[in-house]
């Protein structure tokens, strides 16, 4: 067990090799975009996990404390996981987790993930997120924020990524980053355009695809692609509900109509 300030507790399951590795982190937040991402290329590289975080910091979202139910009866503290990911040079930590810190323990929390990454040499991080827009359809954005506007900046736009120019990035995708700034490691923010609906699996994959071609992984879309034409169809079929709704709605306020 890797020892932590009170109230976090992080359980070493392996003791995974790095060289050089690099923080890639998505949890949840606005569309749920980091942490699908993260998600997705956890399923898809098959990393291994070798730890886990527990803090009385991850709550649900009322705030109250317990477990995850899963569909099969069992359950489980809320948790981060780590996973490790090595292949052709690139080292990746990949973290996710079942729930963001809650207001008054984003920093502690941080704090523990960068105190332990850094054991192994960890010195540069990617956290993983939204950016609230308006998108219209096809490819989806993907924002950067940067700690070096010239040299990461210039990275960024050959992947099609555009740096941000004012704003915020709150909860844990923001935290990290400036607590990394105050550490002197390189840090670097992907925000995924969304409107903020759940899940935005266009977002995320827009994100995969930029952390791809960043690292020259070889990623299988197929099941992002068949989650977003499921998500497409259940869309079209609600708006198709609403409009129904909406028109008897209306004709029920005109009342009936009588002819003389």
């Amino acid at each position: 067990m890797f020892m932590m300030p009170l109230g976090v507790k992080i359980t070493e399951l392996a003791k995974p090799s790095f060289q050089d590795p690099i923080l890639v982190q998505g949890l949840p937040g606005l569309g749920f975009v980091g942490k699908l991402a993260a998600d997705y290329l956890i399923e898809t590289l098959k990393p291994n996990l070798f730890a886990e975080l527990y803090s009385i910091h991850l709550t649900f979202p009322t705030g109250d404390l317990g477990v995850n139910v899963r569909q099969d009866g069992t359950f489980s503290l809320p948790k981060y996981q780590f996973y490790a990911f090595a292949n052709s040079g690139t080292h990746l930590i990949l973290l996710t987790g079942d729930a963001q810190p809650n207001l008054f323990g984003q920093y502690e929390v941080a704090e523990s993930v960068l105190d332990f990454i850094s054991k192994f040499g960890c010195r540069r991080i990617i956290s993983l997120g939204g950016f609230r827009g308006r998108p219209r359809g096809g490819a989806r954005a993907v924002y950067g924020v940067v700690d070096d506007p010239i040299t990461t900046g210039e990275e960024l736009k050959k992947l099609g990524v555009e740096v941000t120019r004012g704003g915020s990035v709150t909860g844990a995708c923001g935290v990290i980053l400036g607590l990394c700034q105050q550490r002197g490691m390189r840090c670097l923010g992907l925000l995924g355009e969304t409107d903020g609906s759940y899940p935005d699996v266009s977002a995320a994959k827009a994100i995969v695809q930029v952390i791809a071609q960043m690292f020259n992984l070889k990623i299988d879309y197929t099941m992002l692609d068949k989650a977003i034409n499921d998500i497409e169809e259940k869309l079209k079929t609600l708006r198709k509900i609403r409009t129904e709704v909406r028109k008897k709605t209306a004709a029920r306020e005109r009342g009936p109509e009588f002819v003389i």
